[in-house]
């Protein structure tokens, strides 16, 4: 399901800020904070299965059985502090896509039994937010290197409903887990950055298991002190196993545009 993208809905409100700071001198920006606006081009394939107390769900295909979009528009925000070798950033990102599709096979779903046949609407919401702090142990003047590490929160919602019986089924659920990585800039030029970041882990916390990892490479053209487009590419997993929701293992990947603010 596409949506209106965030630069569409904000354009005017951003044409005031790059007007009103470009008349501002440059040696204003500092660059110790920074906002990020991406607008994500992603593709989303893999399976989900939600149980019912002992029960266990069908493990059901995202597009085969639920009808779900694999493409969708989406925009993450992101807001860090940085300051000498020490960086602070925190995240956003929502995902929320729907479907309907008939079904070829039996679907048990949060307990409840469909039959095939039956044509089902579905409705799949992800979140996830991050806080992560990142520490550069080797900063020079055209490269930098550093370790991020801190916590990640995912949150799904998941829902199914039959079109012809009306009987329906939803379990929500999340985590947070902590998360490591390794991040990069080389800054060949002043006006031209190339980067890369991943931050992941695989543990069992409390009962229920996650493997997770996000990762993205990036080139980014300085137009102004303060302002930044990136271009660039990303992919990663999401799999995980929770106690009062069931299984998710989703895999992600696309490209990507950023609009960077740095003051």
């Amino acid at each position: 399901m596409s949506r209106i993208s965030f630069f569409r809905k904000h354009v005017p409100a951003i044409i005031v800020v790059l007007f009103g700071v470009w008349a501002m001198p440059s040696g204003a920006f500092a660059e110790i904070i920074g906002f990020e606006v991406l607008e994500w081009q992603q593709s989303l394939n893999g399976t989900v299965r939600v149980d019912d107390g002992s029960l266990s769900g069908t493990d059901a295909d995202l597009q085969e059985d639920l009808g779900l979009d694999e493409k969708d528009y989406l925009t993450q925000e992101r807001l860090w502090l940085h300051v000498k070798r020490h960086t602070i950033l925190g995240a956003h990102l929502e995902s929320n896509r729907t479907g309907r599709e008939t079904l070829s096979s039996p679907l048990v779903f949060g307990g409840m039994a469909f039959a095939p046949g039956d044509t089902v609407k579905s409705r799949l919401e992800l979140r996830q937010d991050s806080l992560l702090y990142r520490y550069d142990f080797i900063d020079v003047p055209m490269f930098k290197l550093g370790i991020p590490f801190g916590a990640e929160r995912l949150h799904f919602k998941s829902r199914v409903e039959s079109t012809i019986s009306g009987l329906s089924a939803d379990a929500s659920d999340g985590g947070t887990f902590p998360v490591a990585g390794l991040g990069f800039s080389l800054h060949p030029i002043p006006m031209l950055h190339v980067s890369g970041e991943v931050e992941g882990m695989r543990l069992h916390l409390q009962g229920n298991r996650f493997r997770f990892y996000d990762a993205r490479g990036q080139v980014e053209i300085h137009f102004a002190p303060f302002l930044g487009l990136n271009l660039g590419y990303r992919r990663g997993v999401t799999d995980v196993d929770l106690e009062d929701f069931g299984k998710a293992d989703f895999k992600f990947k696309g490209p990507f545009a950023t609009l960077t603010f740095r003051f």
